[in-house]
């Protein structure tokens, strides 16, 4: 697929049920394994009153997570996990590190380093179960490298830019995402992180960002100031969306991100990704498991 092409916007396909459920167990049985049949009701009610053809994903998957967050009586159910993520991604930095500054390409292998973070995702079937695997799995990930690769473009389009809007995913991924970041300001541009205003699944919040020290890389950090899976860029406020607008470049990471965004008039976007689950891979234009920097003009 070229540079610029997207298949289509993200839908919520059949595959995904069984991924979203599973994701809704795994989460009340962190913190309160005594609900996990309430939530699975709750789950398929909303599935059965809003699961429409052509849904786009991160919508839906949003309104589970809310009732599932409800019923567990939790705001952050992923706590813990979020912390020994950061713990963990920093024991491994130093290799990602030397890792760029070896690099012939420092560019693509901060962004290497920034997908491979990726992985710290639970609930969800991505190889690793526990934070700790990182340790062990990291060099095989980066070894991986790009499935697909519009690092050229993005290049030219950076030596353009002024600004960059930098969309946050997973904890412990995010303290790879320093490097990229870094990387990122060598061409002299602005770059604004944007980090989740609730808690939600693992993702980045502003709490998050400053344990993680991401307040020392960005030019600025901004909030989305919702609970949502990805950016929901209709319930935004006005700063962000203005920022949203005038971005030169946006880097979404993640699925959730890309399943958010894949249908809105705001490109260019680089998604950044490792594919793990195939309704998002095809509609990208990848395979499963590949690590991805798929730029959408």
């Amino acid at each position: 697929m070229r540079p610029g092409a997207v298949r289509q916007g993200m839908r919520f396909a059949p595959e995904c049920v069984p991924c979203l459920l599973n994701r809704v167990l795994y989460e009340v049985q962190l913190v309160a394994p005594d609900r996990g049949e309430e939530a699975m009701i709750a789950s398929l009610a909303i599935l059965d009153m809003h699961y429409k053809r052509g849904m786009n994903s991160a919508a839906l998957a949003t309104q589970v997570h809310r009732a599932a967050y409800d019923i567990a009586g939790s705001k952050d159910p992923y706590e813990e996990l979020k912390r020994r993520s950061d713990e963990t991604a920093e024991k491994v930095y130093p290799r990602a590190v030397r890792m760029v500054e070896e690099a012939e390409d420092r560019l693509e292998a901060a962004t290497v380093c920034a997908i491979a973070g990726n992985v710290l995702d639970f609930g969800i079937e991505v190889g690793i179960e526990t934070p700790e695997q990182l340790e062990r799995s990291f060099q095989t990930l980066v070894a991986e490298g790009l499935a697909v690769n519009d690092l050229a473009q993005v290049r030219e389009l950076l030596r353009r830019s002024k600004k960059v809007l930098y969309l946050l995913d997973n904890c412990g991924e995010s303290v790879f995402d320093r490097l990229l970041v870094r990387e990122i300001k060598r061409f002299g541009v602005r770059v604004i992180g944007v980090v989740k205003g609730e808690p939600i699944l693992t993702d980045v919040t502003m709490e998050d960002a400053k344990r993680a020290h991401l307040d020392r890389e960005f030019d600025e950090i901004l909030s989305t100031g919702q609970f949502a899976v990805g950016l929901d860029i209709d319930r935004i406020g006005d700063r962000l969306a203005e920022e949203l607008r005038s971005a030169d470049l946006i880097i979404a990471k993640g699925m959730a991100n890309f399943e958010a965004l894949s249908d809105e008039q705001l490109a260019p976007i680089l998604y950044l990704m490792r594919a793990k689950c195939s309704p998002v891979a095809r509609a990208i234009g990848a395979k499963r498991n590949d690590n991805v920097a798929r730029l959408a003009l």
